[in-house]
């Protein structure tokens, strides 16, 4: 059964969830303007969250088939764009995806390391079971210090005890967080890709421009801006007027006048993106500043509580076993006394 349902129901993959949703509120809460999205106030207020999802997917499914066509656009858009590189590259966006990459590479080395160490806990803790209960065998071979042989074997069990639930923090909670980092690094580079998108808008109108403006002087000045290959093109276009009847002057203006429709709209629209792509620069600059101080304050807030987890592991070892001396020499103390 828990094979067929994937073990969504399990304690350890509901406290690997609940560890991640908390990490994710945190971010939300420490973001200047997530944290006042209606949204999430919705989410953390209202009993009837489910219902209100799936009045939002509703209306989120009827937006999309009215708007069908426009993502059409916006996907052959990006396809197009997948194989165009931007000409005029920012160094600010540069040195951030520099440090994402390596940001992520030590992640993946530190995620290794760390569930190597989980995984070294687990054989440690399953030893110390082992030990503890061949101990208690010798209860049976050795009557007379069944209270010595008892109390070392539960000490060992205390101390496996403690080990698994420090184990739980570091499988469950610091690796998730370090996972839950790289998808966070992940959006940041994803933000990058819709900023190069909008940049790359702004170019190819601007080469769209130049290059109607240039069509635009070659034809005012009767010469084709496009060469000997243009000029062939031309010649071959005259003649097909000539055949055509066409008025070569007349038909001279009319390319001209679309022409200048032309440069006026992508004059409109190059301005256009100009100013979109940077407003969205300007976004992406806070938003990278943001991650990066949210970034800190969750890597340290992780780190504080591994620490604490090892700390609260040793100091109650140590307390066990402490106890257990004590025990033990109360014993011997008493056996002392009772031989004289």
């Amino acid at each position: 059964m828990e094979y067929v349902r994937g073990d969504r129901f399990g304690s350890d993959f509901t406290l690997r969830r609940g560890y991640s949703l908390q990490r994710f509120l945190n971010r939300v809460a420490l973001h200047p303007i997530l944290r006042r999205a209606p949204i999430l106030h919705t989410f953390l207020e209202s009993p009837e969250w489910n219902a209100t999802m799936k009045s939002r997917s509703a209306r989120g499914s009827t937006a999309s088939d009215s708007g069908s066509g426009g993502v059409f656009d916006n996907l052959t858009d990006t396809f197009i764009n997948a194989f165009t590189k931007v000409h005029k590259h920012d160094r600010r966006f540069i040195e951030v995806r520099e440090k994402s990459d390596k940001l992520d590479d030590d992640l993946g080395h530190v995620e290794k390391v760390i569930a190597r160490v989980a995984r070294r806990e687990v054989d440690i803790e399953s030893d110390l079971r082992d030990l503890a209960e061949q101990f208690q065998k010798l209860i049976t071979l050795e009557p007379g210090i069944e209270s010595t042989v008892h109390g070392f074997a539960a000490s060992i069990e205390d101390s496996a005890t403690g080990l698994r639930k420090l184990r739980e923090h570091t499988d469950q909670d610091y690796l998730g967080s370090l996972r839950d980092m790289q998808a966070y690094s992940q959006a940041l580079k994803n933000l990058l890709r819709a900023r190069e998108q909008k940049q790359l808008d702004h170019e190819q109108l601007t080469e769209y421009l130049n290059k109607s403006t240039l069509d635009r002087d070659a034809l005012a000045s009767g010469y084709s801006s496009s060469g000997a290959l243009g000029g062939a093109g031309g010649f071959i276009r005259s003649k097909l007027e000539d055949v055509r009847g066409v008025d070569h002057e007349a038909s001279r203006r009319e390319r001209q006048r679309k022409l200048e429709i032309r440069i006026d709209e992508l004059t409109t629209e190059a301005e256009r993106a100009k100013k979109t792509s940077e407003m969205f620069d300007e976004e992406v600059v806070k938003e990278v500043a943001d991650f990066e101080r949210i970034k800190r304050a969750e890597l340290k807030n992780q780190l504080a509580l591994l620490a604490d987890a090892h700390t609260q592991f040793y100091d109650a070892t140590i307390e066990n076993w402490e106890r257990y001396v004590k025990d033990m020499e109360k014993e011997g103390l008493s056996a002392s006394v009772y031989g004289a």
